[in-house]
């Protein structure tokens, strides 16, 4: 079983990878290829003591004007590139008049043995 030096190594290279995100007007396919809206934005994450990897203050812009957003997934450039997930937002669940869009905080837990 991993401990938490090997989470935190690896949280840091997929850290490393994920470098955009993209929000979903509605539930996504597997490989978060559908529903996208606006473009993906840069993000930059961090990795705690645990192996948990945050995001937070990610603004969107250019979206269609108070817009369902339901998703965000984890890309590995702004256009094409890598998938690497995903999950459902909770909260406000709508772009604003001005087709922006802000998400807090995300979060990607792991536990160690």
């Amino acid at each position: 079983m991993l401990n938490d030096a090997a989470l935190v190594a690896a949280a840091n290279a997929v850290n490393a990878a994920i470098t955009y995100m993209q929000l979903h007007s509605a539930a996504p396919n597997a490989t978060y290829t559908t529903n996208a809206v606006g473009s993906r934005v840069a993000v930059t994450g961090t990795v705690d003591a645990d192996g948990d990897i945050a995001w937070s203050t990610i603004n969107f812009t250019g979206l269609p004007a108070s817009g369902p957003i339901t998703h965000i997934s984890y890309w590995s450039a702004s256009t094409g590139g890598i998938n690497y997930g995903g999950q459902p937002l909770t909260g406000d669940l709508a772009s604003n008049a001005s087709g922006a869009y802000t998400v807090s905080s995300v979060t990607e837990t792991s536990t160690a043995a």
